[in-house]
Formats: C-alpha cells, sequence, structure tokens
C-alpha cells in the first residue's frame, strides 16, 4: 500500500543489474515512460513495487560520491522529486528500514544547493528521539560531508561541558543534530539567539511518532516554536507506520493557512526485510506482582524460543539487569534439559568458546551459546558479547532494551519479553511506544534473511493493544496537554503568548488541536489537585496580557520541572542546607534513576561515611539514593572505589547524571 499527495513522475535508471542500498534489485524488464525532468532518458525499468528508481547519477556531480550505492530504493526514488525539486514541507511515513535517512541528506543536499544559488547562509536541525541516535546521526554525517566541508555538531545533555556556551560549535556548522529536550531550553531564549536562528532553513524530525509519548509534548512545542518564530524553515518528517499520518500533515502545513504538508505513505511491503510479528499472552495470577510475573515469563520463553527462533540468531529484551541474567540462566537450565532428553533445539550449541569473561557466570552461559548484555557489565565483558554474537558463537543474547539503540547487533529473531520497566519503589510502567518500535526493529537481517520475527510477550489484557502497536494502527495522538502548564509558561516567557487571544491562538497551532477536534473523549484537560499555578500572571497595567512571575521565568530559563518548581517554592524562607537538599533529591529530573534490588546493600555502607553529613536510617526510596550520591561527590568519596561498585551497579556513573541536574536546578533555587 502506498499513498501519495505528489504527483510527478520519476526518472529511472535503466542499468538490468543495478541494486538499491537495500538490496532490492531492478529488474531487467524496459517500459516507456514519460517524466518531467532536464532531458528525456527513454526507457526505464521498474522495482517489483512498480517504481521506477532513480540513480544518483541524477544529482549534481559533487554530492554524487555521498551515496556508495548507484541507484536509491522504491521509498527514496519515489519521494525523490518532493524533495529535490521543491521545497514543500513533507512527512513521509514508511516502515522501520526503508531508507528514510538517505530522504534526510536529500534534502540537506537541496538546501546547500538554494544556499548557493542565493548566497544566504543556511543551517539544518536534525532533530532525534535519543542521545544515542543522536550520537549516530552525528557520527555518520561528520564521515559524510566532511569531504564538502559541510561542518556537523552535536548539542545534547551529554554533550554540553561546563564553563562553555551551550551553543558550542553549532554557529559554525551546517548541521546540527539534537535531541528535542536539548532544542527546547536552547530556543527559550530566542531573542539572544536570534542571529543563529535566523539561519535555520531545514528542520528535519526523525521518529516523529514520540508524539503519542508523555516526551512527545516537548517535540510538539518545539515544532510549533519554529514554525512560529522560524524564517523561512522547510519542515522534513519522518515516521513509522501510523494510520493518521495527514494528521500530522496538517498540523505541520505548507506556508499559507489551510494548506498541509506533502505526504508520502508507504505500507509495510516496502520494508527491505519483511517483519512477522506476534503477540504472545502469558497468563498472569491475581495474586501475582510484577516480579513474579517476570519469572513466570522466563518459564515460558524456552517455548517461545523453540517456536520461533529457527536455529538463527535471538535477541530477548528484558526489563531490568538482574532480569537479565535470570533469563539467561533459566534458558541454559532447560537447553541441558533438552539436550538430555534429545529434543529438538531451538539453537545449535557453539564448539569450544576460546574468549574469556571477567564475570565467570557469563563464561558457562556462553558454552551453551547463550550471552548477555547490560550497562552494569564491564566494557571488556559486553564486547566480548558482542563481538562472538557476530561471529556466530552465541546464538541468543539476553539484553535490557538500551542495546535496541546502541550497539547494531543484527538478529534473526527478537524477543520482548514482557512490557513493563521497573521504574523504582513499587512502580512499573510500560515501555514507550518508541521502545517498543526500536526492540522490534532489530529483528531481520537484510543481508541473509528475507523475514524477521519479532514477539511481544505481555498479559492477556494487553495483547489487544500491542497487536495493534505491532501492525502501525496505532493512532498518533498529542501528549501536549499531559505537560501544558510549563509549556504554556515558556512560550510566555518567549513572548509567544502574550494574552488570552494569542494563547488560544498558540493552541489552535498545535498538534493537539488537529486531534482534540477529532477524538476528545481521549483527551481530559484539567487543574490536577496538586498543580501550582504561580507561574503567570495578569499584567499589572494591562488585565488582559499574560506575563511571566519571577518563578515562572526561573522555571523557563533554566528548564525546571513544574513539580520540580513546586518543590521549591514550598521550601521555608529560612531554608536550611538540609531542606535544600532534600527538595533537590526528590526532583521530577531524577524520575529515569531507580533504585535496583542489589544497590540498597552499597547505598547502606555509603551512608556509614563521616563524610556523609546528614545521616539517614535506611535507603528505600530514590531521593535517599541521590542524597547519598550528592554528600559523597561535595564530601570527597570516590564513588569508583570497589567497595561502592558490583557487576550490575555503578553509582559513579549515576553521579554524572545528577550533577548535570543539580547545577542547573540549585541556580534556579
Amino acid at each position: 500500500m502506498r499513498s501519495n499527495q505528489y504527483n510527478q513522475s520519476s526518472q529511472a535508471y535503466s542499468h538490468p543489474n543495478e541494486r538499491s542500498p537495500y538490496g532490492e534489485h531492478v529488474p531487467s524488464i524496459q517500459r516507456q515512460i514519460t517524466h518531467t525532468g532536464p532531458e528525456q532518458r527513454g526507457s526505464r525499468p521498474r522495482n517489483t513495487h512498480g517504481i521506477r528508481l532513480r540513480p544518483t547519477s541524477d544529482l549534481p556531480d559533487m554530492y554524487r560520491a555521498l551515496f556508495k550505492f548507484g541507484v536509491f530504493n522504491a521509498v527514496q526514488s519515489t519521494c525523490y522529486d518532493m524533495v529535490m525539486h521543491s521545497d514543500n514541507n513533507m512527512v513521509v511515513s514508511a516502515p522501520t528500514g526503508s531508507g528514510k535517512t538517505v530522504l534526510f541528506e536529500l534534502a540537506i543536499i537541496r538546501m546547500l544547493i538554494e544556499s548557493g544559488k542565493t548566497g544566504r547562509q543556511s543551517k539544518c536541525v536534525y532533530v532525534a528521539p535519543t542521545k544515542a541516535l543522536c550520537s549516530e546521526k552525528h557520527r555518520d554525517w561528520t564521515t559524510k560531508f566532511q569531504s564538502l566541508g559541510i561542518n556537523c555538531c552535536e548539542l545534547t545533555g551529554d554533550t554540553v561541558q561546563f564553563g562553555q556556551s551551550a551553543w558550542g560549535d553549532a554557529k559554525r556548522a551546517t548541521v546540527i543534530v539534537t535531541t528535542g529536550e536539548k532544542w527546547d531550553s536552547l530556543t527559550r531564549n530566542w531573542d539572544d539567539h536570534q542571529q543563529i536562528l535566523s539561519q535555520i532553513h531545514l528542520f528535519l524530525v526523525d521518529e516523529v511518532h514520540i508524539l503519542n509519548e508523555t516526551r512527545g509534548s516537548t517535540l510538539e512545542v518545539v515544532i510549533s516554536r519554529m514554525k512560529f518564530r522560524g524564517n523561512s524553515v522547510r519542515f522534513a518528517l519522518v515516521s513509522a507506520t501510523v494510520p493518521n499520518i495527514q494528521d500530522v500533515a496538517a498540523w505541520i502545513g505548507n506556508g499559507s493557512r489551510g494548506k498541509t504538508a506533502l505526504v508520502e505513505e508507504f505500507g509495510e511491503e516496502y520494508r527491505p526485510c519483511k517483519l512477522a510479528r506476534h503477540v504472545v499472552s502469558v497468563y498472569k495470577k491475581k495474586d501475582t506482582n510484577d516480579f513474579m510475573y517476570q519469572n513466570t515469563l522466563d518459564f515460558k520463553l524456552y517455548g517461545v524460543l523453540q517456536t520461533y527462533s529457527a536455529d538463527k540468531p535471538v535477541l530477548v529484551f528484558c526489563t531490568t539487569r538482574k532480569g537479565v541474567v535470570a533469563s539467561a540462566e533459566r534458558l541454559m537450565k532447560e537447553y541441558e534439559s533438552s539436550l538430555h532428553k534429545k529434543e529438538r533445539l531451538p539453537w545449535t550449541k557453539p564448539g569450544r568458546v576460546s574468549r574469556s569473561f571477567h564475570d565467570k557466570r557469563l563464561g558457562k552461559l556462553a558454552e551453551f551459546g547463550i550471552g548477555v548484555h547490560h550497562a552494569g557489565m564491564t566494557m571488556d565483558d559486553r564486547r566480548t558479547t558482542e563481538e562472538l554474537f557476530l561471529q556466530k558463537v552465541l546464538r541468543v543474547i539476553t539484553a535490557t532494551s538500551t542495546l535496541a539503540v546502541g550497539v547494531n547487533l543484527p538478529a534473526h529473531t527478537v524477543i520482548i519479553k514482557g512490557v513493563k520497566l521497573f521504574q523504582g519503589g513499587a512502580r512499573w510502567a510500560e515501555y514507550s511506544d518508541l521502545d517498543i518500535m526500536q526492540m522490534m526493529g532489530r529483528a531481520g537481517r537484510p543481508q541473509f534473511d528475507k523475514e524477521g520475527v519479532a514477539v511481544i510477550m505481555c498479559e492477556p489484557e494487553l495483547e489487544a493493544k500491542y497487536q495493534s502497536l505491532a501492525h502501525g494502527t496505532t493512532l498518533l495522538e498529542s501528549s501536549l496537554h499531559t505537560n501544558l502548564t510549563e509549556h504554556i509558561n515558556s512560550e510566555v516567557g518567549l513572548g509567544t503568548i502574550t494574552n488570552i487571544d494569542s494563547a488560544k491562538e498558540w493552541l489552535r497551532n498545535s498538534f493537539l488541536y488537529q486531534r482534540i477536534q477529532q477524538y476528545p473523549e481521549h483527551y481530559s484537560i484539567g487543574k490536577d489537585g496538586n498543580q501550582t499555578w504561580q507561574l503567570v500572571e495578569s499584567s499589572e497595567s494591562d488585565a488582559d496580557s499574560l506575563v511571566s512571575t519571577e518563578f515562572g521565568d526561573i522555571m523557563s530559563k533554566f528548564y525546571i520541572r513544574q513539580s520540580t518548581m513546586s518543590l521549591i517554592l514550598k521550601l521555608p524562607e529560612k531554608a536550611t542546607l538540609r531542606d535544600m537538599l532534600d527538595a533537590l533529591s526528590a526532583a521530577e529530573e531524577f524520575a529515569d534513576i531507580k533504585i535496583r534490588k542489589g544497590e540498597k546493600q552499597i547505598y547502606n555502607k555509603l551512608k556509614t561515611q563521616d563524610a556523609i553529613r546528614f545521616k539517614m536510617k535506611k535507603v528505600d526510596k530514590v531521593a535517599d539514593k541521590i542524597s547519598l550520591i550528592i554528600q559523597a561527590i561535595l564530601g570527597g568519596i570516590s564513588l569508583s572505589d570497589p567497595e561502592y561498585k558490583n557487576g550490575d551497579n555503578q553509582p559513579s556513573l549515576e553521579a554524572v547524571t545528577v550533577f548535570r541536574h543539580i547545577t542547573r536546578i540549585s541556580r534556579g533555587e
């Protein structure tokens, strides 16, 4: 299935033996076609989708060498004229692995060509949902574009160093790679950076389907801000397969009011390696908590592998580091049992494993072709696991979801063992849609397989939801209403919203407005009992005007979450150092930090040190852990010492994350 709003016919390539970058063979059948372009090329071939493929020789000479293949694939060829022969805003929905990155590269080339004609200085911003994806894209594009003298820079929370300008090398770069959150924080002081922001003429958004998630509200606000304040900005957005991509196009628009962005939609048949999707529901007893349910899933996992693995490489994604090891050990026991019983084996046991591991448990698992991978392992053990998997010595790897956005380990089969992630304390939450799609995207190796397999194991009551998600039938909704207070506050601080009428206009230009008209029952907007509204007030000189309070300005300038600002406002007038430490430790910015079961022993040892000024009876909350990390660093305790580390937990690494936020929040206090 493919639908489009762009009807210029494409030129095609006539070489009968050429292949596209994703392995599509160009048939030797020649057909006469009509086309728009600088010259008539005569007969052209079509690929298996009936689409005429474009050669890279259609590009100006200086850009052809950027691509290490001779012909664009079906998705790229279909979009070629839309990208290269117009400046229209565009939205492309296509399956994972269909070559959407090349569309971004073509859009950058179009910007460079037009910039050369007009003489204006142009910059491009690429927004990705994760820092890992930003780092990958920055490395790739730095290598690709450096021969043209095009500089790329990466702006994320990991790249900005203390004491340096937040903009880093962006002032000298043509391509800026960043996350939505970082771009939000940088552009909240728009007028201070007007010169560089006025040079941005291309805005690329990858994985726009994260609009569905809580953090998608930031992406929505960033895009709206660039639409409102940008100077002749072209938008190019790509998404996984979603049924209502037209709503995104209507929101993005195309210049004048009422026009929508151009849309190209591609179905799963355009995926270079077809993906079979399965959802396996596993019964959960009424008195079973989520930890116990993970154990239930472990006992079902081997049977799932027997059904779907086909003696090909398998990745099993687990929700916790401890669960990664537990799943691997359970698989090993059942594999041993199958060997003794001479049952059919889901994978072939390797011969002698010549490599060794620091963690002796890994060596025993490797003898049965099983590996584990998570951030708590030593770097040497992780690399050894990756290498043995690529060498087909290890046939199954159990891993945390971080592997889905990091190292590229191609597998035939991916199993997502459980859909709920431990959040610390007693809290469990489902993976984000993006996490699920990234894990599923690891299935299938185009160079080896015609088909990959993705299996999601979950509770029966969630089966229908994940069937819809796996098959791309989940509607894309806005999440702006979940963080509306913070975002309205930042827009008031920016001057985008100055009164009630401009606030209404800002909302009308949001994706939330597009969706709330069609599906109002999905959205519930109201004042929560715990919310504070001390951020915006009416102007004394003009009752209709809205201005930020001092607290609102601080919150916006230092990128402080609304709930954290509420904690700061509740501090007593003469707050003690302990009061301030407790408020900082409970900040929402640390929501991603968890207390793992194996960590409590480490932190209970740490709390007895003399350098810990403010004692606590026990460590059972994330705020306790944060407080101890802050005190340990300020007290000169080395968290890198072996007594504070074990195989799964490294406080010194988490201290980096804590102090990245602490320095900003404490300035707000």
